[in-house]
């Protein structure tokens, strides 16, 4: 890919504004980090379980 398609795609194209809220996506991160978290904790109890 030439370079400047890559720094065309990626530049800013309107001005800043405050942000008053999360996003959405900041919102769906955080879930799926609880999610793979408490998923990692629960493999890891069970694999170390004794039975």
């Amino acid at each position: 890919m030439p370079t400047t398609t890559l720094t065309t795609a990626a530049a800013h194209n309107g001005a800043p504004r405050a942000r008053s809220h999360p996003e959405w996506s900041d919102i769906g991160l955080f879930v799926f980090a609880i999610g793979a978290v408490w998923l990692l904790r629960h493999l890891m109890r069970r694999r170390n379980r004794k039975d």
